[in-house]
Formats: C-alpha cells, structure tokens, sequence
C-alpha cells in the first residue's frame, strides 16, 4: 500500500474542520428536543446539553467514517467492463456505466451516509432558518433568502459524497502507476537477466576453454612420450626395438618382443639378459 500524501491529509483536514464546524448547529438542534430545564454540570451547562453534544457528535464522527469507507470501497471497486461488438466484427470492452455505478454507490456504505448526512443537514438548515438574518444582496437582486439557507445549512450530503469521490481519487491517483516508469522497470530488469545470461555463458564457456587447453596439454605431453617410443620402434637398430619396448612394456614375454622388434627370439633374449644384468 502507497504511503499516504500530504494531499490526502490536506483533504481530510479540511473535512474534518467542516464537519467540525457544523457540530455546534447539529448539537442546537438536538437541544430542542431535550428539556429545558436540566442539571447544571458547569457553569449554564446542562445535563441536556451534553447530550445534545454526544448525539451531534455522533452523527458528524459517523459521517467522517462513512466518508472513509465509502472512499475505501470507491478505491477497491474498479470500473465494471462489458464486451460490445464493433462494426467490423471485432470485439472491444468498454465501461458499463450502469453496473459500475451500482458497483460504487448502492451499498451499506451509501445508505448510513445518507441517513447521517440528511439528520445533519436536516439540523444546520434549521440553525440556518432559525438565525438567517436577512442579508442585502436579497432585496437588491431578488434571490430568494430560502436559497442561502440551503446553501449554508443543507448541502452536507452533497458534501460527503463529494469528499469521499476525492479522496478515493487522489487515493487512486497516487496508488496508480507511472507507465514510463513501469515500462524502465521491466527494461532494467530485462537488461540486468541479459548480463546474468551473458556472464552465465561467458563462465561456461571460459571452463569449456580451460577443459580444451588442459586436454590439449595432456595429449600434448601423450604425444611427446609416445614420440621417442614411435622413433625407436620403427627405427633401424634392432637392439634399440628391443631395448625401448621392454621399457615400455615390461611385462610382454621374449617372443613378443621378437614380433615387435623383427628380430629372433635368440637375439631377443641375449639383448634383454644384458638389459636386465
């Protein structure tokens, strides 16, 4: 979840001082349904007047939580698409706006608002019936005092409803991604699998190299050996045949020797008691 912004408090501070503003008009109202005479509690504060004060408080701190949850559902609902067919055959979707609307609007929510909202407005419209004095711009260009009175007392509702559609916008403005960004994003991680891939292969390929060069070496030194031996063997002194092929092959009788040198068996043995005295 996105770390709330300074806009969003900002919204929320200024919410809250409105409704904040109207407590005192809502708690007038509800004083007119208590007695008149009361307990005293402090001063020419009443018993009645706190009650009056916790209901009016009540109504105004369930319209600010209304207010959030109806934000937070507005944020979690995403707008509901329906397939539409287009001229040339093709398929596309677009917003249905009808169940997008029911989607955001026609729950819990929205009924408690409503209920919260019009006691509320219901009060700071009497507040402003009941102390409205009669202003100037009303008989100079006719507007008739019943509209201020509404303007002023009974536009809470709208209010709400409004407040909450901001802050489930600025919500959903600083949850949504950045497109350029999520696109760099996606490169660099490409970028950095290509390095990995490409080092991955470089390593295999340098001990695919080292393997080469060490078999390379051995055949190398293979070869050396076995040239004096190939040298000796296919030379013209049969002593030197006899000689090299008992070192090569130790164990390899007197007669073998002979094929391999071309040479008797009698010379063989003479030069191999010479060889081994």
């Amino acid at each position: 979840m996105n770390k709330t912004s300074l806009t969003t408090y900002g919204v929320w501070a200024v919410f809250i001082a409105l409704l904040a503003a109207l407590l005192p008009h809502t708690a007038w109202a509800f004083r007119q349904y208590e007695p008149s005479e009361s307990t005293i509690l402090i001063g020419s504060f009443t018993w009645a007047d706190l009650i009056s004060y916790v209901l009016a408080f009540a109504f105004e701190a369930a319209i600010a939580v209304l207010t959030h949850k109806l934000a937070k559902h507005f944020e979690a609902t995403k707008e509901v698409k329906k397939q539409i067919k287009n001229a040339d055959g093709t398929f596309s979707k677009v917003t249905d706006e009808w169940l997008t609307f029911k989607a955001r609007y026609v729950n819990s929510f929205m009924f408690g608002l409503i209920i919260t909202t019009c006691v509320s407005g219901m009060a700071n419209l009497a507040h402003a019936v009941q102390f409205g004095q009669a202003l100037t711009i009303f008989t100079r260009l006719g507007i008739n005092p019943n509209l201020y009175s509404f303007a002023f007392g009974g536009v809470l509702p709208l209010v709400s409803l409004t407040f909450a559609n901001v802050l489930s916008n600025v919500t959903e403005d600083e949850a949504a991604p950045n497109p350029e960004m999520e696109e760099a994003k996606k490169t660099i991680l490409s970028i950095r699998q290509q390095l990995r891939d490409t080092e991955s292969k470089l390593r295999d390929a340098e001990g695919r190299v080292k393997a080469a060069e060490e078999k390379t070496r051995a055949a190398e030194d293979r070869f050396a050996a076995l040239g004096d031996v190939v040298k000796y063997l296919f030379g013209e002194d049969k002593r030197q045949r006899i000689v090299i092929s008992r070192k090569q092959w130790p164990q390899l009788p007197g007669a073998a020797i002979a094929i391999i040198a071309g040479a008797s068996p009698a010379y063989v043995s003479e030069v191999l008691r010479e060889v081994d005295a």
